[in-house]
């Protein structure tokens, strides 16, 4: 399994996920030109795509997904509330699969399931994604890391995740009050401290990669974004981890390493 990052953050987000013959996107929100031409770049034919996984309706998101779907004849997929908030019936796509929190069907060679997670969308989600090669776990734009997705993530062998902001530099900057506080709120995005907690008491053992995205360009810097993960991982003992940033403008494709740990019977065989 590998994986490539084509964009991230309020300017657009996708990732394309490639394993077991079959390749998926996450969320299109680029356009569908700029989509396609990143696609190219990466050496993936549009057409050749199985599915277009919708995380949530928000533009940033799902903006491109209903265009790209009419171009190329690729299947939408994701909740029903999805769905109707990105008012997808109105529009001539290719088709469009439910899946919803907690289930999981099959896509070519790769099971897909359905996180549900706290971000004020209608019915948002986050994905693992599992062939033969490994598995990947999926988050961005949410509120909160919650039990569900510490469950969802623990035998990943690598992660996605969103580091969105600084709460000091949110604070002080240029947005709204309103806005402000939507982001900051349970249900709006993941500051790098929390993130921090996260990767210091909730990461699983598997884990060898931890990619972080959706980085505000008004309210974070990498730097510190890095900064705080990098210490968190450190202090847990985690040298092991390959901490990766993404940029407005995605990554180059990063390897899913399968990381098969000892089963408990054969742990015990060794004493």
């Amino acid at each position: 399994m590998r994986f490539r990052v084509l964009g991230s953050g309020s300017g657009g987000n996708a990732t394309l996920i490639e394993a077991a013959g079959t390749r998926i996107l996450i969320d299109a929100g680029l356009g569908p030109r700029v989509l396609s031409e990143r696609l190219v770049s990466a050496g993936v034919d549009p057409t050749s795509l199985a599915a277009v996984l919708v995380s949530h309706e928000h533009g940033d998101h799902a903006g491109g997904a209903a265009a790209f779907s009419a171009k190329w004849g690729v299947r939408l997929w994701g909740t029903r509330g999805t769905y109707a908030a990105a008012a997808f019936g109105a529009e001539d796509i290719a088709g469009y699969e439910v899946l919803e929190a907690g289930q999981s069907r099959t896509i070519g060679g790769l099971c897909v399931t359905g996180v549900g997670i706290p971000h004020d969308a209608a019915a948002p989600l986050a994905f693992v994604v599992e062939s033969s090669g490994g598995r990947l776990g999926h988050a961005t734009d949410l509120g909160h890391v919650s039990r569900g997705i510490v469950d969802a993530f623990r035998d990943c062998d690598a992660l996605l995740i969103e580091s969105n902001y600084d709460p000091d530099m949110l604070r002080s900057g240029p947005y709204p009050w309103s806005l402000k506080e939507r982001i900051l709120g349970s249900h709006g995005h993941l500051s790098n401290g929390d993130v921090a907690r996260f990767l210091g008491q909730g990461l699983g053992d598997a884990c060898r990669t931890v990619v972080l995205g959706h980085l505000s360009q008004k309210n974070n810097h990498p730097e510190l974004a890095e900064l705080c993960a990098d210490q968190a991982l450190r202090r847990r003992g985690r040298t092991e981890v390959r901490l990766l940033l993404s940029s407005a403008f995605g990554t180059e494709w990063i390897d899913v390493p399968r990381v098969r740990t000892p089963s408990a019977a054969r742990q015990l065989r060794l004493f």
